[in-house]
């Protein structure tokens, strides 16, 4: 028996990750297929990341070795 996930449809990615785990740790195999992204898709998430890059949401370097010396 064959599982298919849209693994696509899960958009977050702890989740994303999570479930892969869970297969993984159940010894459930799975074959992971990525869609090539459409050209519409590619310019909306280009427009999407210019319009975060103009509102200044986005962290820096700097930023993330603050964050990561956190950890």
């Amino acid at each position: 028996m064959d599982l298919i996930i849209d693994f696509d449809n899960i958009k977050d990615a702890g989740k994303k990750a999570w479930l892969l785990s869970t297969l993984k740790l159940m010894g459930i195999d799975y074959q992971e297929l990525e869609k090539a992204q459409t050209l519409e898709q590619y310019n909306e998430d280009l427009l999407a990341g210019d319009a975060e890059i103009e509102r200044g949401d986005y962290k820096t370097a700097a930023d993330l070795k603050i964050e990561a010396a956190k950890w």
